[in-house]
This record gives C-alpha cells, sequence and structure tokens, in this order.
C-alpha cells in the first residue's frame, strides 16, 4: 500500500483547528514540579502529605539545572524500578530527566509516577513482551502516570489490569508494540497490544497523550477469562477478566500508528453478553466510556486498516455499548472515521453514540489489497462512518458530525436504527447508504 504524503498530517492539523476548535499541544504539560519532598507541587491518591521519592540516572545527580531544589541531587535512586520497591502506598515518585532504560512494573499499592522531561526506553534485549510500565491489580488504583516519553517496547508502553481511577496524562508513546509491526500484525491478529493499553479498567482519565509510530494507539477492552472463546481466538487470557467502563478518552492526539486504529473500544469477553442477548455488565462488556476531543489521523492504513475510532464485539458474548463517541477530529484512517462492527450474533453493540465529530476522507485502505473501503462487509469507497452487523442494532446516534470527501458518508447495514439526524455532508457522494448484507 501507499504511504501518505508527508503534508498530510500537517494539513490535517490546520483543519482541525479551522473547523473543530481542537487545539494541538502533543502530550500537554509536564508535572510542574517545585514543590518539597514532602509534596513536590500537587498530591495523589495519598493526598498532599504523601511521601516523594526521587530518581536521577545523571552522573552525580547534578546535570540538569535546578535538580537541587527537586531533591534530584541527593537521591539513592538511579532507577525508576528501584524507587518503585520501596515506595510506600500512595506516594509520589518524581522522575528527573533523562533515559532510563527500563521496564516498569507496580503491583500492590498505588503510586504517582511524574516524568520532568524523563523517557523511559525500554532495552532492545528486552523481548517481544516487554512493556515499559504496568499497573497490575485493584490495590493499584488511583495511580497516576504523567509527562514521560516511552519508547522501544516489543508490546504496550503502558498495561493496566484490573484495576481503576488512573490517570495517564501527558505521555508521549513514541514506537512501540513493535513485536505486533509489519508482517507479525498478521500473524498476531487484530488488537495487538497498541500504545495504551487497558484490560478491565473502570473510572479512569486517559488525556493529553500524544501517540505515534506505535502499532495503534488506545486499546480499551474487557479481560479475558481463563478458557473462555476470547482464550482460543487471541491465544492468551488476562489476569483479570472484568468489564472496562466509565472510562474518559480525551484530548489525545493518534497519528500514523499505521499497523491498527488510533482508539479501539472491542469486547473480548464472551460472559459479557448472555445468550439471549441480555448485558452481564458484571462480567464483562466495554460500556459507558466516553471518546471525546481527540484527534485520530493516518491511523491503520497498512496491513487491512484500522479504524480512526472503532467499537467492536467480535465474537458471541461480546459488548461494546451505550458509548459516547464525541467532537473528535478523524481524517486520513485506513477504515471508516468512526466504525461499529458486530461480526456474529447474540452480541451487543447497541445504544452507542457517535455525535459532533469532523469526520474526513477515511476508509483508505480497508478493503481487499489495501484499496478503499471495509473488506468485513464488502463496503467499497471512502467511508467517512459505518456501522455493520450481522444481528440487529437499536439506539444508534449519529448526529450532529461533519462528514465531508467520502464516497458514502454514512454507511450502515440495514439492520441498524437509531437517529442519524442533523449531520452536515459535504462533498460526499452518497450522504447516507443503508444496505443487506452480503
Amino acid at each position: 500500500m501507499k504511504d501518505r504524503p508527508a503534508s498530510r498530517f500537517t494539513k490535517s492539523i490546520a483543519a482541525a483547528s479551522l473547523v473543530v476548535g481542537l487545539i494541538i499541544a502533543g502530550a500537554g504539560p509536564a508535572f510542574a514540579g517545585g514543590g518539597t519532598q514532602g509534596n513536590p507541587g500537587g498530591s495523589g491518591p495519598g493526598g498532599s502529605n504523601s511521601q516523594a521519592l526521587y530518581v536521577s540516572n545523571a552522573p552525580g545527580h547534578l546535570s540538569y539545572r535546578g535538580q537541587g531544589q527537586w531533591g534530584c541531587r541527593s537521591t539513592p535512586y538511579s532507577t525508576i524500578a528501584s524507587a518503585v520497591a520501596v515506595a510506600p502506598n500512595g506516594s509520589t515518585i518524581v522522575v528527573c530527566p533523562g533515559t532510563y532504560n527500563e521496564s516498569v512494573t507496580v503491583s500492590g499499592k498505588s503510586l504517582n509516577l511524574l516524568g520532568q522531561g524523563a523517557t523511559i526506553a525500554v532495552p532492545n534485549n528486552a523481548g517481544a513482551a516487554s512493556q515499559g510500565v504496568v499497573f497490575i491489580g485493584p490495590a493499584t488504583a488511583g495511580s497516576t502516570l504523567r509527562g514521560f516519553t516511552i519508547t522501544g517496547a516489543g508490546a504496550e508502553a503502558l498495561y493496566a489490569d484490573g484495576t481503576s481511577n488512573l490517570t495517564i496524562d501527558g505521555n508521549q508513546i513514541v514506537r512501540n508494540d513493535l513485536s505486533c509491526q509489519n508482517d507479525a500484525a498478521e500473524v498476531a491478529g487484530n488488537d495487538c497490544g497498541e500504545g495504551l493499553h487497558l484490560d478491565a479498567v473502570t473510572n479512569s482519565q486517559i488525556t493529553n497523550n500524544y501517540l505515534t509510530g506505535n502499532t495503534g494507539g488506545i486499546l480499551l477492552t474487557d479481560g479475558i477469562p481463563e478458557g473462555s472463546t476470547g482464550q482460543f481466538a487471541f491465544g492468551f487470557y488476562t489476569q483479570y477478566a472484568g468489564p472496562s467502563f466509565g472510562n474518559l478518552i480525551a484530548r489525545n492526539t493518534a497519528v500514523d500508528n499505521v499497523w491498527d486504529c488510533g482508539i479501539t473500544m472491542p469486547s473480548h469477553n464472551a460472559n459479557a453478553v448472555s445468550a439471549s442477548g441480555t448485558p452481564q455488565s458484571a462480567e464483562g462488556g466495554v460500556y459507558n466510556n466516553t471518546v471525546i476531543d481527540n484527534v485520530t489521523v493516518g491511523n491503520g492504513t497498512l496491513d487491512g486498516g484500522g479504524a480512526g475510532i472503532l467499537v467492536a464485539a467480535p465474537f458471541p458474548g461480546t459488548g461494546s455499548y451505550n458509548n459516547v463517541i464525541k467532537h473528535n477530529f478523524v481524517v486520513g484512517n485506513g477504515l471508516a472515521g468512526v466504525t461499529i462492527h458486530s461480526h456474529a450474533p447474540d452480541q451487543d453493540v447497541n445504544g452507542n453514540q457517535i455525535i459532533g465529530n469532523f469526520v474526513g476522507t477515511n476508509a483508505l485502505a480497508g478493503a481487499a489489497g489495501g484499496t478503499p473501503g471495509d473488506v468485513d462487509f464488502d463496503a467499497l469507497g471512502t467511508i467517512g462512518i459505518l456501522v455493520g452487523s450481522v444481528s440487529p442494532v437499536t439506539g444508534t446516534v449519529i448526529a450532529g458530525n461533519v462528514i465531508r470527501n467520502n464516497q458514502t458518508g454514512i454507511w450502515t447495514t440495514n439492520n441498524v436504527s437509531g437517529d442519524f439526524t442533523h449531520n452536515f455532508f459535504a462533498n460526499d457522494t452518497v450522504a447516507i447508504s443503508q444496505l443487506n448484507l452480503p
């Protein structure tokens, strides 16, 4: 497939500012610092009196102007992992400027990891499953990851499983999930892990992150039970197998993650929906999440395509429903800008809302041979928004969007019902097309 012209991203960002007023600020402001060791500029889960530890690997801890006031000069910790190991629950770990060649796992406690010009560079010999930062288990609830650059992971830059109330903010996620790229992506299938990957995570905020050069951008899914259909489909199960709900994905920029989607919300838990089609929300499912004010440009343009934003239920018993996708800027992705896929009976993708987005030309490479369209539903040509399902879908809202420069503005199978009003179409050959399944 052809690569996109180098100027596409520049033009797209300019259009975003003009059309929807989004401000592209990269990863957002990093942690400001400047506090004392007892309270370095803010409070975390442990409150304003939570303990602060400092990490610096600079020779003599003296190489960065101002490190003295941050506690970096005298810190005994030269690696992030060493500080994590001894930090009490509720502590803040301030990571001073430098490149840290390591992976970091947090379990059994809640920590604030705050980067001040810090890069986590996963070592080249760490292996295909290597990750940058991991939060695992309920005890990590309330943890923060802010202000880091993370690069070089064979798997995810960030992986979170079975936790809640995380804050993942202002990070730059660059060239991760490397083991899933090129031919390996086809072997592993979809949902390789992406730059940021959250399994069975609730009530968390994923905000102001910049993601580029990863397999995909952000992946939010429910957990996969051991011995389940999901394990056989994906080749693994997760330690925690619950739902993902109540999360906010906002003001992130996912650009040129060319093997998969910019933002993906699939269900992988076959217990999320009963055989009668009733949601089993305590067991699994991806629901009641909000995706707002994000920019997704140039994702999924290789190896069969990926959407700007995808909601999906791949096999019976899965459910991704009642999510809100609002005020995003979505242009130049391999599948339709916003895509909802349901591939089997006994699934639930009902009640998803796609409101007030700017959707430019998309579905550049999702059909056979990398041509425009969506191979899963034999939809051909460029498409702004697509909802395709083998069984009826109800309560879908596609309203108030600006959709332009596509062969089809909104494409759905004819079993999809809801509100498709008040959209503005500009230079779309066909505004709305509802077709029978082939």
